[in-house]
């Protein structure tokens, strides 16, 4: 194939480049030319000859189809991706992550174009409308999703029957617990730390649909505090979780954790946010988990199971299963070499595609068997 008359996308060589974590320099230095010829490719002021698409090709290991792309790009922006830890990322780090998240959206815009998982039923909410009361919020989303009183027992099955998809992330730092995305024309888009442990990975999730309801139009320089609000009223409503906070002590928060399914912390922070504990009480408890190095990592023994998000599996195997593509079909439809593709997207989620597909062959087999028995009856 020849790539001379057609148009590459500079911004591609940009996202390409940040996601591998190199930087313009680097780059140049690899491809064996100078950083203002690279400059000026990246800034959409000349072309690139094939041979050039090829070694960059190569060296940033994306097919030279990859830069060609003109599907919409998505980038971070205050009112669509939020960030719950940026303090200490270099900027390197940071711009990868960016960088892979945007080309992850724009995948899984693609496999949407193939399969209709049905209406998205998140809705934004103006926290004006409110009194500017993050809980409110909570309680009204609780409401229009028709979760039962008390704990939510599953956190990920009840934002996927809204039709949000949970990707889990390898962020390469502990430092970003997760990152959310809702553009026009694909479904919010939940991005987790698939390291976190379970009751964090909980929580985190929760401050983020936070985001995704109330700040999208409405930006306000105490969202964070807002998310976190929104969270523990959605994970632990106050009407609810009240006579749970009585006579507090370290073995209660380990038996309340797994009943709230949220961690020791969280508990204890809700209990003083509530006044349900003195500060003096909430000081002591405080001290105890330090002591018992709670406050960096609680019990192993009480860990609560993962979560495992569904949705974007099911929309793969769709693609195998149903529409029988192959590895390299799926490949080349998302841009991506196999190998990577196979990392991203099929690991986790090969083995259930294998089962499936075999459930439907025996289904197609019986049915096949019904059919002729029909006939050989008529």
């Amino acid at each position: 194939m020849a790539y001379k008359s057609k148009k590459v996308n500079s911004i591609l060589i940009i996202l390409a480049r940040e996601s591998r974590g190199i930087t313009q320099q680097e780059l140049a230095e690899k491809l064996s030319v100078s950083q203002g010829w690279l400059s000026r490719v990246e800034g959409g002021l000349r072309g690139i000859q094939d041979t050039d698409l090829k070694k960059l090709s190569a060296v940033l290991d994306y097919p030279p189809e990859f830069f060609l792309q003109d599907d919409k790009i998505y980038g971070p922006n205050i009112s669509e991706m939020f960030n719950r830890k940026r303090q200490n990322i270099t900027n390197k780090i940071l711009n990868a992550v960016y960088a892979q998240v945007s080309i992850r959206s724009m995948n899984i815009e693609k496999l949407l174009r193939g399969v209709n998982i049905g209406e998205v039923s998140i809705r934004q909410i103006d926290l004006g409308d409110f009194d500017g009361k993050p809980k409110e919020v909570a309680r009204i989303v609780r409401a229009g999703w028709r979760l039962p009183k008390g704990p939510v027992q599953s956190l990920v099955d009840a934002i996927e029957n809204q039709r949000a998809i949970i990707i889990p992330f390898d962020f390469k730092t502990n430092k970003i617990d997760a990152m959310s995305h809702w553009q026009s024309g694909i479904p919010p888009l939940f991005f987790v730390n698939r390291y976190s442990p379970a009751d964090r990975l909980r929580f985190t999730l929760c401050h983020e649909v936070g985001h995704i309801v109330m700040h999208q139009e409405n930006i306000d320089p105490n969202m964070e505090n807002q998310a976190d609000e929104f969270a523990s009223e959605f994970l632990m409503p106050e009407s609810d979780i009240r006579p749970y906070l009585k006579d507090l002590s370290l073995e209660k928060l380990a038996t309340l954790k797994q009943y709230w399914k949220v961690s020791m912390a969280a508990l204890l922070k809700r209990a003083s946010d509530l006044g349900e504990i003195t500060p003096r009480q909430a000081r002591t408890l405080w001290t105890q988990m330090s002591k018992a190095g709670y406050r960096l990592r609680e019990p192993v023994e009480i860990d609560l199971p993962k979560e495992s998000p569904s949705l974007l599996g099911e929309i793969l195997m769709t693609y195998i299963v149903d529409m029988r593509y192959t590895t390299k079909e799926l490949a080349e439809l998302l841009c991506l070499s196999e190998k990577e593709m196979r990392d991203i997207y099929l690991d986790s989620n090969s083995h259930k595609a294998s089962i499936e597909n075999e459930r439907r062959a025996a289904i197609r087999s019986a049915e096949e068997i019904i059919k002729k028995a029909y006939k050989e009856t008529s």
